[in-house]
């Protein structure tokens, strides 16, 4: 499994970076493969051996356009990677998982503004970097298939309040920490460690840890100190403020290191561990002082105040100078009852326990990962290509995803959709015209899809040049059902390699057509069409033929397709013809624009009354199953041809020509003859060959490469990497 982590600045100090590096070395052992996409990274080789770094390069004179590059580099990255889950530790769209160790900023904001004096109250509510976090969070809370992690009830709570996100989008995972690796020390170590660094032995210690000495309480800290004689403080971590932090701690017992690797040696120094926080979801220097058995002061808050309160492990205070005094002297008189249920309290955040609970989590979003699907096309008929567009959008809803399709409202597709199951919106969609623009383009912003599956010409054009005019961009990708050339001009190539983020080809051929020399770089890949191997059996041949009054002796050859020119029907009524055979039957399902010239060309059979014209039928199977041969004489125009694939499942001998992906569907059947196209005489010496050659049991003949279950889990893949691939167009 392999999972982009996005953090912009991974420094060595952050609470957000020891998170992902303690979760994902634990992670990496149950064969997770972890990426870091960050400014930059200071490697630890102890603790990352199994993490990759991926640069993704920020720069400009202002934090808002430093933040805007990052996200576009970001982007660009993870759609040249092939990333299983998106997880980011930044306010971005369009990611799988969000992990809010920074809390939510709107909160962050008011609680800001709350403390501010009015010129930076009004300046916060106009600040353009603010206000843009703010909208990607709103964003985000819209996207329905981000899944929030939370690493407190305060960050879950504020979640729902500010963005009424759903619990079932969001879990609770607290930060984990290595309970082995932090211990409480020995009065003799504790006095030995309180000389090292130049402190009384005999006072008691208090230590805050943290970045963002204003959010964090640093200089409250500072001022409580001041009132407190015989305590002593120590304050590690960076800030641009710290030499005025310095300033305000001179001469009194306030030692102020800057930021350090290792906390273990103040750790061991300190009685006390403070953090009055303005707003901080789950620190895990409190976790680490926990495990140290270090009594704990904080503000309601800190996302790990209901913990400290709950079992009796330190004081809430405010963040105030005289409540942190007061709450400081209660936790050093009652320090050995918080002491104890400290260590208590932090058996609940062992890593191992965590790590499980992640592990779990990646798995169940991978597994029930769901995207929403808008198909469009344009064409009004019914055939192949419209069948397969309402056959994937049908086993799309079967496994869970919201799919719905875009069709013209007079076209098939529209009057059929409701025998699939499948929502359809009929539309203005067959001419490349405004009305037809603003009318899909109206539907993508109604329905805002993850992706947009085009299957003709006029309904790709109208997709990419909507997508253009919107905020929100879906992925598209482009769906090429047959084998005609697309023309090499400027139009066709910006279409192909800008209008879509991949391409789906239904076969190999078709794909090579349009990747050979180049003209579309474009990631392409072959999905041919599945069949429902539940439906498409073999089946009591007599027993059919009885059923549908078809001649229980003759040899029946048969046909199921759209009377089109280039699917050969003229070709294969001649042949029948040449056969001159009173025991044979053609079958010939289906309707079209050549239906009359065919029926004319029946009339001058020899046994005209032995060639049968079906019609259009919405089951064929039982046809199928009370024939001998299938044949499909196509000279044109072929991609995998869903005919094929179910004659196959059924077990019937098969004849066609070498045209599009035909050859490659039959290579290795058996029972299938390969012939020139627009050769009657050919044809009806294949079908002779046919008929003399021992039919062997239907059973033994099924082949099935191509199921609906393949078929879904190839497109999905197309379209998961189209999605991440969108961010190259956002």
């Amino acid at each position: 499994m392999k999972i982009a982590i996005i953090r912009r600045k991974f420094t060595a100090f952050g609470g957000a970076e020891n998170f992902i590096l303690r979760a994902s070395s634990g992670l990496s052992q149950l064969g997770i493969n972890f990426f870091i996409i960050s400014e930059l990274w200071k490697r630890n080789s102890h603790n990352s051996k199994n993490i990759h770094w991926i640069e993704a390069k920020s720069h400009g004179f202002f934090r808002f356009t430093k933040f805007i590059r990052f996200q576009k580099s970001v982007r660009k990255i993870i759609a040249l990677n092939n990333f299983d889950l998106i997880q980011s530790h930044e306010r971005l769209t369009g990611v799988d998982i969000y992990r809010l160790g920074d809390g939510i900023h709107a909160a962050w904001i008011d609680r800001l503004k709350e403390i501010s004096p009015w010129y930076k109250k009004a300046w916060l509510s106009i600040d353009p970097y603010h206000q843009k976090i703010i909208r990607i969070e709103k964003e985000m809370s819209e996207d329905e298939n981000l899944f929030y992690v939370a690493n407190s009830d305060l960050v879950k709570k504020e979640l729902y309040k500010y963005y009424k996100v759903p619990e079932s989008r969001i879990k609770v995972i607290e930060n984990g920490i290595d309970t082995g690796s932090f211990h409480p020390a020995s009065p003799s170590k504790k006095e030995a460690s309180k000389k090292q660094l130049a402190l009384n032995p005999k006072s008691p210690v208090v230590l805050f840890v943290g970045s963002g000495f204003e959010r964090k309480g640093a200089f409250e800290i500072v001022e409580a100190i001041k009132l407190l004689p015989k305590f002593q403080a120590i304050i590690v971590g960076q800030d641009k403020k710290i030499d005025q932090l310095r300033v305000l701690a001179h001469g009194h017992n306030i030692l102020v290191t800057g930021p350090q690797d290792n906390i273990q040696k103040y750790l061991d120094a300190a009685d006390i561990f403070c953090l009055p926080s303005l707003y901080d979801s789950l620190p895990n220097a409190a976790l680490e002082a926990l495990c140290c058995g270090l009594p704990i002061v904080l503000t309601k808050d800190v996302g790990l105040a209901p913990h400290i309160k709950k079992n009796l492990a330190g004081v809430i205070c405010k963040k105030d100078k005289l409540s942190i005094a007061d709450a400081l002297i209660k936790a050093w008189e009652k320090r050995k009852l918080f002491s104890k249920n400290a260590l208590k309290a932090a058996k609940a955040f062992e890593i191992k326990n965590k790590n499980k609970e992640w592990f779990h989590l990646y798995n169940e979003l991978l597994k029930n990962k769901k995207i929403k699907v808008l198909h469009t096309e344009s064409s009004l008929g019914w055939g192949g290509q419209e069948i397969r567009v309402l056959t994937e959008a049908k086993i799309y809803s079967k496994y869970g995803h919201e799919v719905i399709v875009a069709a013209d409202k007079t076209s098939m597709i529209a009057k059929r959709a409701h025998l699939y199951g499948v929502r359809c919106d009929g539309i203005n969609l067959q001419k490349k015209r405004l009305a037809d623009l603003f009318s899909l383009r109206k539907l993508i912003k109604e329905v805002r899809p993850d992706v947009i599956s085009c299957h003709s010409s006029t309904d790709h054009w109208l997709s990419a040049l909507a997508r253009l005019t919107l905020n929100i961009k879906p992925a598209i990708v482009r769906t090429r059902h047959i084998s005609t050339h697309v023309h090499r001009k400027l139009s066709s190539k910006w279409l192909y390699n800008n209008g879509c983020e991949s391409i789906m080809t239904t076969s190999e051929s078709i794909k090579d057509d349009l990747t050979r020399d180049k003209f579309v770089r474009t990631p392409a890949t072959s999905v041919p069409t599945g069949i429902d191997t539940d439906i498409f059996v073999p089946g009591n041949k007599l027993k059919q033929r009885k059923l549908l009054k078809l001649p229980q002796k003759h040899f029946i050859f048969g046909i199921a397709a759209t009377l089109r020119s280039w699917k050969g029907h003229s070709d294969l009524i001649e042949a029948f013809n040449l056969l001159k055979n009173p025991l044979c039957t053609l079958i010939i399902i289906g309707d079209g624009p050549q239906m009359e010239n065919c029926k004319k060309l029946a009339k001058n059979s020899s046994y005209p009354e032995n060639i049968k014209f079906i019609g259009d039928l919405q089951n064929i199977v039982p046809y199928l199953q009370g024939m001998d041969c299938f044949v499909l004489p196509s000279y044109a125009n072929e991609g995998v041809p869903q005919a094929l694939l179910q004659a196959m499942s059924v077990g019937l001998s098969i004849i066609s020509c070498p045209v599009g992906g035909i050859p490659e569907t039959l290579r290795h059947y058996k029972r299938a003859i390969l012939t020139k196209p627009k050769s009657p005489e050919l044809l009806s010496k294949a079908m002779l060959k046919i008929m003399k050659t021992t039919n062997t049991n239907q059973l033994k003949n099924i082949h099935r490469p191509f199921t609906l279950d393949i078929m879904y889990k190839s497109s999905l893949a197309v379209y998961d990497k189209a999605i991440k691939s969108r961010f190259e167009v956002n």
